[in-house]
């Protein structure tokens, strides 16, 4: 059977979370619901990817690696209408420091929170924009600033991060380049309204996520059904009049890029690649295309400035998709390699309700000499890394045993 995990796509502001709320422990017809997530004890293949994983995480108290391990081997992460009858739906301790439970369950509570007024700087120049679940990243560079991500629609874009960037002392005119992390909805919103602001302005995206989002745009101008889905913003809106279905397809049209300016490629035989992308002349981003979430989602490593120093900025954008957990833990190994070797000691998602990353930028926000988890060193960023491709592999397995049911 083709295993499915829930692939939350929050819009923010002002959309409802998508996960499903209450247990669903029945189906609306009263039929039993399987059980989701752990369901027997680990085979020995899978124990050892665990137990590797464990390992790297149990080094220090960095608070981001300890729930890469936690969640991605030991619950999963599911949605609350993944469990199964009978199966208990827990809730989380404190929805303002983590939104996802002991069991693994994914509550939404505080998703759409934003950060006002001006983001969070959580380095000297590096802020982040947007909600508890979803935002984007600024640097700023001799050159002018790079955007990495940018929302689900124009709307939500300029709400979150076009209104709140004056108040940090940026200006959106000044946006040179866009680095789309990965084709779904919730990430490419707000690409056309930077052309329009700043029409210099060069877009990046993969070159399998590109193909993806063209061709979406070409079949909702045709007027016929999209797939996939979440290509388009609000995937599941449902309009019910004639009116209604013409907004909706006028948003969607403004939320598709129209166009990209630079696609990262694989590698000859591969499927993950490298690109360095000059933004200016002194600063070079390295753009890795390391498919798992989407065929083409990218990461992105990229100079910042911290307390006087270079750091190395790791971007990500999205982490969860067991049906392709074995490309997942290949591609990670890569980003793992070159992450290494770029020097990468900073990281950041711009989906911070995973690592519960959103409470550790409020703590910043509030105090900016607090204690900042981010900036965990190449050692750290390493240990993140192989800690996600070690639970990978014990995912592909476990799935394979028949020792957990995928969600």
């Amino acid at each position: 059977m083709r295993h499915r995990w829930t692939r939350i796509a929050l819009a923010t502001c002002i959309a409802a979370a998508l996960a499903a709320p209450g247990a669903g422990h029945e189906t609306a017809e009263g039929e039993s619901k399987p059980f989701r997530g752990p369901l027997k004890p680990d085979q020995p293949l899978a124990r050892g990817y665990n137990d590797a994983a464990k390992a790297l995480a149990m080094v220090d108290d960095n608070p981001l690696i300890r729930w890469e391990y936690r969640v991605w081997c030991e619950t999963g992460y599911r949605s609350v209408s993944d469990a199964g009858t009978g199966q208990e739906v827990d809730t989380p301790a404190d929805v303002t420091r983590d939104m996802v439970s002991p069991k693994g369950f994914f509550h939404t509570g505080h998703a759409r929170e934003l950060f006002t007024p001006g983001g969070v700087r959580f380095l000297d120049n590096a802020w982040y924009f947007g909600a508890n679940g979803l935002g984007v990243v600024v640097v700023k560079t001799d050159e002018g600033l790079l955007l990495f991500d940018t929302m689900g629609t124009p709307e939500e874009f300029d709400k979150a991060v076009l209104s709140e960037m004056p108040a940090a002392g940026l200006d959106p005119k000044d946006i040179t380049h866009v680095f789309v992390g990965h084709y779904h909805w919730d990430h490419t919103g707000g690409v056309n309204t930077v052309r329009k602001l700043a029409p210099k302005a060069k877009v990046v995206i993969t070159e399998p996520d590109a193909r993806i989002i063209d061709t979406a745009r070409r079949t909702l101008l045709a007027g016929q059904p999209v797939e996939p889905a979440n290509a388009l913003a609000s995937p599941r809106a449902k309009p019910k009049t004639a009116e209604e279905a013409a907004a909706l397809r006028d948003l969607r049209l403004r939320s598709i890029p129209d166009r990209f300016d630079i696609l990262v490629t694989a590698a000859p035989g591969l499927k993950t690649g490298l690109q360095a992308i000059r933004t200016g002349p002194s600063t070079e981003v390295f753009a890795m295309l390391t498919p798992g979430h989407t065929p083409g989602q990218m990461a992105v490593v990229v100079p910042v400035k911290h307390q006087g120093g270079v750091r190395n900025l790791l971007i990500m954008s999205g982490n969860d998709q067991p049906d392709e957990a074995a490309q997942y833990a290949i591609s990670t190994d890569y980003l793992r390699s070159a992450a290494a070797q770029l020097g990468a000691d900073t990281l950041i998602n711009t989906h911070p309700y995973q690592s519960a990353m959103y409470y550790h930028l409020r703590q910043l926000k509030a105090d900016p000499a607090a204690p900042n988890p981010f900036a965990m060193g190449v050692d750290g960023v390493n240990r993140f890394l192989g800690i996600y491709a070690d639970c990978q592999r014990a995912t592909k397995q476990r799935l394979q045993d028949g020792t957990w049911l995928g969600f």
